[in-house]
């Protein structure tokens, strides 16, 4: 798993981001052995598992890209808000395309996809990460979204160098989109970008972002496993 370089003049103390993962081990590396991860990898996935997960998806898309919105309204920095900005656009064009195309391939619209209502879990989810767009400081919108980019990237290059035995793997756009150098620099982009927000914060600071990071987390792991039980409300 790759690690952020030392991101202090002393070389002596991790840059934050890492320290967010390192504070979370354990649950990070459960996600690459959930049975929804490991059947996505080896294909067994059933199709009706697959296809919640992407309606789930398309929906969490929806509200992650607005989350890039809010971020453009903290920061005056113009770098910042342009990548921002492509975020949003990038977002809805490269990941929406591919949930049209396995759309499609169930027989689905945009808009049935559109109109599919959120599970328990991705509703609160979504709601977490509103929450932290809206009230947050820029630090902590991006330790709220940080999770969802590098989990994704350490799951499809975990999984993408387990495939090569598997002939016309059914789930094969998912993985070459999250197993993609494009997706990598994403994830890459963030964390540069918080370690530069929160050099100098205090220990209040961090121990809130630390707990803004173990929530989302929690939340990657139970999307996989919302998916995998294709979760209902119960009342």
């Amino acid at each position: 798993m790759e690690t952020l370089p030392i991101n202090t003049t002393n070389g002596t103390k991790q840059g934050l981001s890492e320290r967010l993962r390192v504070g979370v081990l354990s649950l990070w590396e459960r996600q690459l052995h959930h049975p929804f991860v490991v059947a996505l990898g080896d294909g067994s996935l059933a199709h009706d598992k697959f296809e919640f997960y992407i309606r789930q998806d398309a929906l969490f898309l929806d509200v992650l890209t607005k989350t890039f919105g809010y971020a453009v309204t903290k920061t005056n920095d113009h770098e910042e808000m342009e990548q921002f900005g492509k975020l949003l656009l990038n977002t809805l064009l490269v990941e929406e395309e591919l949930h049209r195309r396995y759309g499609e391939r169930f027989g689905l619209t945009a808009s049935e996809m559109l109109a599919t209502p959120m599970a328990p879990t991705n509703y609160a989810y979504t709601r977490h990460l509103l929450f932290i767009a809206a009230t947050g400081t820029l630090p902590e919108l991006l330790t709220a979204i940080l999770p969802c980019a590098w989990i994704y990237a350490d799951i499809g290059h975990h999984l993408i160098g387990n495939t090569s035995s598997v002939p016309e793997h059914p789930y094969a756009d998912w993985l070459a989109t999250y197993s993609s150098q494009d997706y990598d620099a994403v994830g890459l982009w963030i964390r540069e970008h918080l370690d530069r927000h929160t050099n100098s914060i205090t220990p209040q600071q961090e121990a809130r972002l630390h707990e803004i990071f173990l929530i989302s987390t929690r939340y990657e792991w139970l999307f996989w496993d919302m998916a995998w039980r294709l979760e209902e409300w119960p009342i």
